[in-house]
This record gives C-alpha cells, sequence and structure tokens, in this order.
C-alpha cells in the first residue's frame, strides 16, 4: 500500500479553511516569499526577544499591545520565540514582526516592513482588519490578513481565534 504524504504547507492550506470555519474569523495568506525558511525563523527567535511592532487599536483600549503579544506568545510556532514590543539584547535587530490593526487606507506587505508609521482608522470593534508580516532586513518573508466582526475586547474568544490563526499561517512548518 503506498501512502502519500502532503508537504506541510500543503497541509496547512488545506486545514486553514476548516480551522476558519470554528469561529468568526478569517485568516488568508496573503504572501510566503522564499525569503522564509523554518531555519531562518529558528535563527532568528528561538530561545530569542522577536520584536513585535503593533499599530493601531480597534478598541481603543490601555494595555492592547500587550493583550497581543500575550496571544502571540500562547500561540505554538514552533521555536521558543518571545514576541515583545520592548525587545530585550537577545532580539536580533534585521528580525521583527509587524502587525496593523484597521488600517486606513488598506497596506500591501511591503508597507509593512518598511518602519513607518501605518495610518489607522479610529477604534471599531465591529469590523476588525489586521494585516501582519514576518520581516527580515527591510522586506516580508510572510504576510498574512485577518479580519473578525462584533468581538468586545482583546480577550474575546474570537479575537484571540483571530490572532491564533494569523501566527500559524504566518509561521508555516
Amino acid at each position: 500500500m503506498i501512502q502519500h504524504r502532503l508537504p506541510p504547507l500543503a497541509a496547512l492550506a488545506l486545514t486553514a479553511p476548516i480551522l476558519a470555519g470554528c469561529a468568526s474569523d478569517r485568516v488568508v495568506v496573503s504572501d510566503i516569499s522564499s525569503r522564509y525558511s523554518r531555519v531562518e525563523f529558528s535563527a532568528a527567535a528561538d530561545g530569542r526577544d522577536l520584536r513585535t511592532v503593533i499599530q493601531g487599536n480597534p478598541f481603543g483600549t490601555p494595555g492592547f499591545d500587550q493583550a497581543v503579544t500575550q496571544i502571540m506568545n500562547r500561540t505554538y510556532v514552533g521555536p521558543a520565540t518571545r514576541f515583545t514590543t520592548t525587545p530585550g539584547p537577545t532580539a536580533k535587530r534585521d528580525y521583527f514582526v509587524s502587525l496593523v490593526f484597521n488600517p486606513a487606507p488598506d497596506v500591501v506587505p511591503f508597507a509593512l516592513c518598511n518602519s513607518a508609521p501605518i495610518p489607522t482608522a479610529a477604534p471599531n470593534p465591529n469590523r476588525i482588519t489586521a494585516r501582519a508580516a514576518f520581516c527580515i532586513t527591510g522586506g516580508e518573508a510572510t504576510a498574512v490578513v485577518g479580519y473578525v466582526d462584533n468581538v468586545k475586547g482583546p480577550d474575546d474568544p474570537n479575537f484571540v481565534s483571530m490572532i491564533q490563526h494569523m501566527m500559524l499561517s504566518m509561521f508555516p512548518y
């Protein structure tokens, strides 16, 4: 009997729609470039701080950045990574994650990695769009977009689910 095994990326592509159907969030993989590899991600992040830039706050609440990085840190993406907005000396400066909530106007992945501030819309938990990228020396290695509607705050299970699904899509293995 011949067994067929899907490559990890194909398996993720097939399971993402199933996982997305479990909640009211939706995550779309926008781009996985040739710059991305698990080895590269491990070299950048395993046992290290990974600088995380968060722009926008769809709830207008204090501590939003910390709530998002806590969700990110609770999501298993492989290497033992500490996503943080205040990286210490273990962080490699050429690598970072960029997230923007409700960009106005919408942005392309390259803009997420060029370190310029991105304008965002006023807080609106009724419709949240999040764009994220894993950046290497000014360009995106991976980029994803997530959507979620009618959430109450950063601890809402549907918001948490969106961030977790974005992380799994952004760091495929």
